[in-house]
């Protein structure tokens, strides 16, 4: 059954930005790169988060689109298995390669590094991101067994927040019984979430007083002044991505256990917040970043005003 027309082309507007933003996130920051001749650290983290991103559009919302225009969306056994498996990974390395992005801005903010230094830091940051994304794919690792199509399932109640809604284009959760569902439920939440999202706000927060400690004390001195207005700038723009992460995260949990615990007929609205909620940071991460992105705020403003439909004038 389809769902309304205004909520299938809203939640069509959100996968486009999802998909068409981050892939250009990707393209901006490689083509910074070419012209540079050199990778940022910061821009291969923000890749990094725009690649996990750009892959879960693809692979999810894209499905849960079809699906919402009433379209027949199924998988067998196996297909759940791996999609569950897929969609799990994406999430889990799109939370913890976005707290690197905040880890790695207080701790360079703290240091002056030399052109050797930075080689050695980018060396450091690509073996971080190495080590986050196998983490991620090891943590995923457990939807192989302990996930199938929705007709075999004996957990119904049980929803592991950190994949997604439940069930999922048919595909759940089957775990051998509901205690051992809910401890690994409650472990994901822990580890996979909370402790992210703590440490998240703990690094922007400190960063940010370091910066404003840091500016009353060097207000008289031009290039300082400067310098630090544009880590000022930085420190802001990740804030926003976190506090667009929690928020995001935050509506989908509470949506999703208000549904589960005083579900009706009624309050099915519910699963529609926490549809687009689930989708929320990946839609408009893009915009966000683009808030401390020179290049890609202008690439985006050229885009919105159709500035590649005019033609170029010469002289």
């Amino acid at each position: 059954m389809a769902e309304h027309p205004v909520q299938v082309f809203v939640y069509g507007l959100l996968v486009s930005c999802g998909i068409f933003g981050n892939a250009l996130v990707i393209w901006i920051a490689a083509d910074s790169t070419r012209e540079n001749r050199y990778l940022n650290s910061s821009d291969l983290i923000l890749m990094n988060i725009a690649a996990a991103n750009l892959m879960l559009s693809l692979t999810r919302n894209t499905l849960l689109l079809t699906f919402d225009a009433g379209q027949s969306v199924f998988f067998s056994d196996p297909g759940c298995r791996l999609m569950m498996f897929i969609w799990t990974w994406l999430r889990s390395a799109s939370i913890w390669v976005t707290l690197s992005l905040s880890l790695f801005h207080f701790i360079t903010i703290r240091t002056s590094r030399s052109m050797l230094e930075r080689l050695q830091e980018r060396r450091k940051v690509v073996n971080a991101l190495v080590i986050e994304w196998a983490l991620s794919l090891l943590y995923s690792s457990f939807a192989l067994p302990y996930s199938s199509n929705s007709k075999n399932n004996t957990t119904n109640n049980l929803m592991v927040i950190s994949s997604t809604i439940r069930p999922l284009l048919g595909c759940v959760w089957t775990f051998p019984n509901e205690t051992s569902g809910l401890a690994y439920a409650m472990v994901s939440v822990v580890i996979h979430e909370i402790i992210p999202i703590g440490l998240m706000i703990f690094a922007n927060t400190a960063t940010l007083l370091f910066l404003y400690k840091h500016y009353r004390k060097t207000q008289d001195v031009q290039f300082s002044s400067s310098h630090i207005n544009s880590e000022w700038k930085a420190a802001k723009t990740i804030l926003y991505l976190i506090l667009l992460f929690i928020f995001s995260w935050g509506t989908h949990v509470f949506s999703i256990n208000y549904y589960n615990f005083r579900g009706s007929p009624s309050t099915r609205y519910m699963l529609i917040i926490a549809r687009f909620s689930a989708s929320g940071f990946v839609g408009f991460y893009p915009l966000v970043v683009a808030t401390g992105h020179t290049k890609l705020r202008k690439k985006i403003g050229f885009i919105l005003k159709c500035g590649w439909l005019t033609p170029t004038q010469h002289k």
